[in-house]
């Protein structure tokens, strides 16, 4: 896989736009398209903030890890095994059924 397809492929597991993801790293719609279409490849600074939108290394935004590796999001966070299971339950959600899941577990936490 490419780098325009990790993207491509994250975006859409976390059911975000192109331009929702430009937001949140800051970057401009247009350049994120590019980078997932590899017409272009985010630099390093780039790739760090993606990394960081993404909750994965920036190791595998390059190919060069596999889907564990997206469970450390920084390397002071580790996940258990039920951790990881609830992250991937809740990146297969719409973004509707996403809300409501926040929402329950603030309700819960009240």
């Amino acid at each position: 896989m490419n780098i325009g397809q990790n993207l491509k492929n994250l975006r859409l597991s976390l059911g975000k736009t192109q331009n929702e993801i430009a937001e949140m790293g800051g970057f401009n719609q247009g350049i994120y398209a590019n980078w997932e279409t590899n017409r272009f490849v985010p630099g390093a600074e780039s790739l760090m903030k993606l990394a960081d939108c993404f909750g994965c290394s920036v190791d595998y935004l390059l190919g060069r890890e596999n889907e564990e590796s997206i469970i450390v999001i920084n390397e002071d966070k580790k996940y258990t095994a039920e951790e990881s299971n609830l992250i991937d339950l809740y990146r297969k959600l719409s973004s509707k059924k996403k809300d409501l899941v926040i929402e329950f577990i603030k309700f819960q936490l009240s």
